[in-house]
């Protein structure tokens, strides 16, 4: 374990994360560090800030990959930036261990004031197979994966001759009706149809369905009762538009490889589902001896300070900060730059022996982009309707975009994308080439007679049974029931052969899904291990 070095002399300020509220802590405090009158440490898993504001934009090509992410040297050049991952918190010592990605390496600092900017984390817990068949859109990978995976659904689209799988590639589903999953639908049934007609002559356009699903009675809970008009305008440009379809009062229950599942038992065909329904606060919250609101975050006092503490500060996902209406702050950028502002004003005036701050933002605006040039916005109270609110969330963008060389970067691909259209490009990022968790509903065909296959499954929960197709053309054959321990699919992988039989989940299943590649890797490592999964477990259920 390596400790770092430190001068005494100088008090030390430690964020924790590279958010929004770093960010804005850094500049105030900047001219303090630059002057050697404060340490300034910033810690951070990753190396680059993800503006997710951008990522509507960036899923459809309006805008490059890049343009979402800023350099974090960039940002913070009067700190010391450190790139790992933020293990432990000891308060009573005044000590953050943190760990580097290449072989986990411990490092400690300690500090005089720590800053908590830690973010928020995907909840997994929301419903069956979120992790294992959505696309998420919370860390840049998961982004990015996104955006190709609907460029790969319209190749794949494009050549496919099943009506029923192009039912599957052209059916989008997004959970949650929250202002980011309002602006991912509307981005999508904007950019899906659009290109399709220019780029892909044999997808069928009117087939193209992005299904918004939400738990409330109304979307866009954010605008509440206090911009009801906007609220009822977003409202009739998501219902009006004939590639959305509307569902509210509704659920996911559960997400497979082919089928998004509803509460009401309705099933809809689809290999893309987005999910949009929330998230979490660290779970290094957790080890921490502060209160905390409904939703897991710290709350602090009036001057962004953890309840019971003189030292430790927090903004951003993380922090409920008390406003002057008796309400928390939103976990939103706004509110995060500015509780991340007032924290570093609070910290100096501690440092100066002068009285703390209250914070009294009390919003400057919002938007909801709802494509096709247009969004419901509002700025210091007054509402603004289409493209004039397209324009004003443009510019909310640009100026709070923390490099200008982003900031330039993304207003050239503004200014490009109409000229020379979208980007198209498909990596396959997406492709597994080893062995990944998946799941299952009853009734679910897992591998269907005849399929091409080019992986194995191992059970780790339920039952599936393995069937033939009858000769007289009547229901099939049962051949087998497989539980947890059981694998099928061998015979494709081995023997490079077509499916010899239907496997269908019997009940919920959970299994591991080996690819080619890593059951021939496996068999060749190992005699034991080749004899294991070359063996069947039952005539026939492949």
């Amino acid at each position: 374990m390596t400790t770092s070095q430190a001068k005494p002399s100088l008090p030390h300020v430690v964020a924790l994360g590279g958010g929004f509220g770093s960010m804005y802590l850094y500049k105030t405090l900047s001219r303090m560090a630059r002057r050697k009158k404060i340490r300034l440490t910033v810690i951070d898993r990753n190396n680059y800030n993800c503006f997710h504001g951008l990522v509507p934009e960036m899923l459809t090509g309006k805008i490059s990959p890049n343009s979402l992410l800023n350099p974090l040297r960039s940002v913070f050049r009067e700190a010391q930036f450190r790139n790992g991952t933020i293990e432990k918190i000891d308060l009573d010592k005044k000590e953050v261990l943190f760990s580097r990605g290449l072989d986990g390496k411990q490092f400690q600092v300690t500090f005089d004031h720590l800053f908590l900017n830690l973010g928020s984390v995907e909840n997994f817990s929301l419903f069956p197979g979120i992790r294992e068949h959505t696309l998420r859109l919370k860390s840049y990978a998961d982004i990015l994966q996104a955006r190709h995976h609907l460029i790969m659904m319209l190749e794949l689209a494009d050549i496919e001759e099943d009506p029923v799988e192009v039912e599957r590639l052209l059916n989008f589903v997004v959970a949650g009706g929250n202002y980011a999953g309002v602006e991912v639908a509307s981005e999508l049934a904007d950019f899906l149809p659009r290109v399709a007609r220019k780029r892909f002559p044999n997808i069928p356009v009117d087939k193209i369905r992005v299904t918004l699903i939400h738990s409330g009675d109304r979307i866009l809970p954010e605008l509440g009762n206090q911009f009801p008009k906007l609220r009822a305008y977003a409202e009739r440009l998501v219902m009006g538009n004939p590639h959305i379809r509307l569902m509210t009062k509704t659920r996911l229950a559960s997400a497979t490889q082919e089928e998004a599942v509803l509460n009401t038992g309705e099933r809809l065909p689809s290999r893309s589902i987005i999910s949009c329904t929330g998230t979490i606060p660290s779970p290094l919250l957790g080890t921490l001896p502060f209160k905390r609101d409904r939703s897991g975050r710290i709350i602090t006092d009036e001057f962004c300070r953890a309840e019971g503490s003189e030292f430790v500060w927090a903004s951003g996902d993380c922090a409920a900060v008390p406003r002057s209406d008796g309400t928390y702050c939103p976990p939103l950028a706004i509110w995060a730059i500015t509780t991340g502002r007032q924290a570093a004003i609070n910290i100096k005036a501690t440092l100066t022996g002068r009285r703390l701050k209250p914070y009294r933002f009390n919003g400057l605006g919002d938007a909801c982009t709802l494509g096709n040039w247009r969004a419901a916005a509002h700025v210091k109270g007054i509402p603004l309707y289409g493209l004039a609110g397209y324009l004003s969330w443009r510019g909310f963008v640009l100026a709070y975009l923390p490099v200008w060389e982003k900031k330039v970067r993304l207003l050239f691909d503004w200014l490009v994308a109409p000229i020379f259209g979208r980007d198209l490009i498909n990596m396959n990022v997406h492709r597994s080439v080893g062995v990944t968790p998946v799941m299952f509903e009853p009734g679910q065909d897992i591998v269907r007679e005849g399929d091409v296959g080019q992986s194995l499954y191992i059970i780790r929960t339920g039952e599936v049974e393995v069937l033939k197709r009858a000769e007289n053309g009547g229901p099939p054959d049962l051949q087998a029931t497989l539980q947890a321990g059981d694998h099928f699919g061998e015979a494709a992988v081995f023997q490079g052969v077509r499916r010899t039989a239907t496997v269908r989940a019997k009940t919920r299943v959970e299994l591991l899904h080996v690819m080619r590649e890593a059951a021939l890797a496996l068999s060749d490592s190992s005699p034991f291990i080749a004899e294991r999964l070359s063996s069947s477990p039952a005539d026939s259920s492949d």
